[in-house]
């Protein structure tokens, strides 16, 4: 089992936490194999950014996605950058519906969740609209458990931030129950 996963957004949106996270998680309690690699612009926030994670039962040979499984888009420009990328009738794609209102036609149906806007009025932080996406992707693909998911964000996110993400992954994970 090989799982593909892209991430693209611009700079403070989270998009490289969002993609270590879930590589740590797979990786260290999932016990998988992974690759996580990433690219960002030269600006510190609002450049483009991508994080990609392959994950799978076996040595990985190759650390570059092939064909991607899932992506996820944080922004409209993350959305069309990479849209090249995703395959019909493959790719399961989720996008922040807060940031991108303009989606296209595309099977599987894209998933669209008003991250931004949750994060915003119920954290009063807009940052964590990152791990609402990565509740979701959790709850709908099954690829990783949200207990790993939890133990990652632990790990990776400082103590003070810890409480509003952990909270945001959980909203996440529970919306994308009902997907």
């Amino acid at each position: 089992m090989r799982r593909e996963v892209r991430i693209a957004g611009f700079g403070g949106q989270g998009v490289i936490t969002m993609g270590s996270i879930l590589a740590v998680a797979a990786g260290i309690f999932e016990d998988l194999e992974v690759a996580q690699t990433q690219s960002y612009g030269p600006e510190a926030r609002g450049g483009a950014c991508r994080s990609d994670v392959v994950i799978s039962d076996e040595p990985i040979d190759y650390t570059r996605p092939l064909a991607l499984d899932c992506f996820v888009a944080l922004s409209p420009s993350g959305l069309e950058g990479y849209w090249g990328d995703v395959q019909e009738g493959r790719t399961l794609v989720l996008v922040d519906k807060t940031l991108v209102t303009r989606v296209r036609e595309h099977q599987p149906a894209i998933i669209q969740v008003e991250a931004t806007r949750i994060a915003e009025e119920e954290f009063k932080e807009p940052v964590v609209a990152n791990m609402i996406l990565l509740g979701v992707l959790a709850a709908v693909t099954g690829w990783v458990k949200l207990e790993s998911l939890e133990q990652a964000v632990r790990k990776q996110i400082p103590a003070k931030s810890f409480p509003a993400s952990q909270a945001a992954l959980r909203k996440g994970f529970a919306t994308g129950l009902f997907k």
